[in-house]
């Protein structure tokens, strides 16, 4: 978003010029939880790195995912073992680095007779879930009776309901442990600019650099930086933001092939449909589907739709179809849920690796390429982003022949967030102060749970738009533009279920 007033734009050039000189160990493209996670190892380890970002932080896959820090049960089927076990690690080193955003949940797995998976096939499942998870491992799994899975989950429908598996996983707040993460790139040396763009790239043979030429989209002022490297973090954009850089940077070179399939994944919000666990939902295409308690809410996700690399504009939307799906899908199982209506939707683009396997089998692994002065992470998952952050890292030191970084990236706990409860206006404060925010979406999607109450954040916002005023240096009519924007967003958002579920 384009801010207007002469103060923001005071504002955004203080904010480029943070860090002296344009010479860079590292440039990263993309502030996502990956860019961001390979900013902090980077700061960490005292190499200077820059982090642009198109819009705000975290707007991408990184704030629409099911909110989830698993291992991934449903890949068990698929035998992808390596990848569960290293998820389930993962999952527990990120728990103890966001304590106040991430917290155990116990997940019931209802099976009913005729389902592809027995009561024998999913108590495997579950066993070799916990043997995996090894040392990180949270309450072992057990397989419970019909009645008692009703007595946990009043809410189940009983229909031809045989049994239920019960197992454990954590539930987190993705948009916030990626600003916590930027907030500790930051505290560590990383200079963060959101709303930024990649402008121009060039090599410059005579210092080994890349010069390379950004904007920001505040205050309009370009800039150029120099580093040693660029790293690639751009997720689902992956494949243009290399060709375009390669072009730039190796003049002639055909357009590398493309190595993302990415595929769209829709949630539905619904007022809360259980007594505090998660569902894991065995749908009759084969599909799997979740209901995921957070924030006193129900998510219930998610879809499988393939877009092209990169997403067109209209395929970031969900569909009226994707809605109905998980509708469907939910009250199949939780009868409450046809006479509940969602209180929002949301959809995020995941950059999975181009393979053969339909959509919906294909592998979470990730893939670093490297071209030279520039290096692309693609593919992966959010639960193990450190990992990913990890292997650029490695790769990075290994090409500038630095000592290779150590394999652990700190346990001191990421800055915390602060508590949900604090007034609308201090919350404001802070996320324009020290989360990089500057307007309400900003605050109220991705720097809170505001978004989850009754009213969407109407009333919230009309309490933030004045802090963010007297912060920003707005006039009255910019607020009220502000506030005009942030209620438009939700009535759309409400209008779209509205007619995607009349019919339903």
């Amino acid at each position: 978003m384009l801010l207007s007033s002469a103060r923001d734009a005071h504002r955004a050039v203080h904010t480029m010029a943070a860090m002296s000189g344009p010479e860079r160990d590292l440039l990263v493209l993309g502030g996502g939880v990956t860019g961001l996670g390979v900013a902090r190892l980077a700061a960490r380890s005292g190499w200077s790195v820059t982090v642009v970002e198109r819009d705000d932080l975290a707007t991408g896959a990184s704030s629409a995912t099911s909110h989830m820090l698993h291992g991934g049960l449903r890949y068990l089927e698929h035998g992808r073992f390596r990848l569960v076990r290293e998820a389930l690690a993962e999952r527990m080193a990120v728990s103890r680095l966001a304590p106040a955003l991430a917290r155990p949940v116990r997940f019931l797995v209802p099976l009913r007779k005729g389902d592809r998976v027995g009561p024998f096939q999913l108590r495997a499942g579950l066993a070799l879930y916990d043997l995996l998870a090894g040392r990180s491992g949270l309450s072992p799994h057990v397989l419970a009776a019909s009645r008692q899975a009703l007595a946990m989950e009043p809410g189940l429908s009983p229909d031809g309901l045989r049994a239920a598996g019960v197992y454990s996983d954590v539930v987190m707040d993705d948009t916030r442990i990626a600003i916590a993460v930027a907030r500790d790139a930051a505290a560590h040396g990383a200079e963060i600019l959101p709303r930024t763009e990649l402008v121009a790239a060039r090599p410059e043979p005579s210092t080994g650099r890349q010069v390379v030429e950004v904007r920001a989209r505040v205050a309009g002022g370009v800039r150029s930086l120099k580093p040693l490297l660029i790293v690639n973090a751009t997720g689902a954009w992956g494949d243009r933001t290399r060709a375009s850089l390669l072009g730039m940077l190796q003049p002639g070179r055909n357009d590398p092939p493309r190595l993302l399939r990415p595929s769209r994944g829709t949630h539905l919000v619904y007022p809360s449909l259980t007594q505090g666990h998660g569902l894991v939902m065995l749908a009759g295409d084969g599909r799997v589907t979740f209901v995921i308690p957070f924030a006193g809410r129900s998510l219930v996700g998610t879809t499988e739709v393939e877009t092209d690399s990169p997403p067109a504009e209209g395929q970031r939307r969900p569909t009226p179809d994707e809605i109905r799906y998980l509708a469907r899908e939910v009250a199949r199982v939780v009868p409450a849920a046809a006479r509940a209506h969602p209180i929002a939707v949301y959809a995020g683009i995941r950059p999975l690796l181009a393979a053969e396997e339909r959509v919906g089998e294909a592998s979470r692994e990730h893939h670093i390429v490297d071209d030279g002065p520039l290096l692309t992470i693609a593919g992966g998952k959010y639960t193990t982003f450190r990992v990913m952050a990890r292997d650029v890292f490695v790769t990075a030191a290994r090409k500038l022949k630095r000592a290779t970084p150590p394999a652990e990236d700190g346990a001191t706990a990421l800055p915390a967030p602060l508590a949900d409860g604090v007034r609308d206006e201090d919350l404001a404060y802070h996320a324009i102060e020290h989360e990089w925010a500057i307007s309400l979406e900003d605050i109220i999607r991705r720097r809170s749970t505001r978004w989850l109450a009754d009213d969407r954040g109407l009333a919230a916002a009309r309490r933030m738009a004045p802090v963010l005023a007297r912060s920003l240096g707005w006039d009255a009519i910019r607020e009220k533009e502000e506030i005009d924007r942030f209620e438009s967003s939700v009535r759309d958002e409400l209008v779209m279920l509205d007619r995607a579920l009349a019919a339903h």
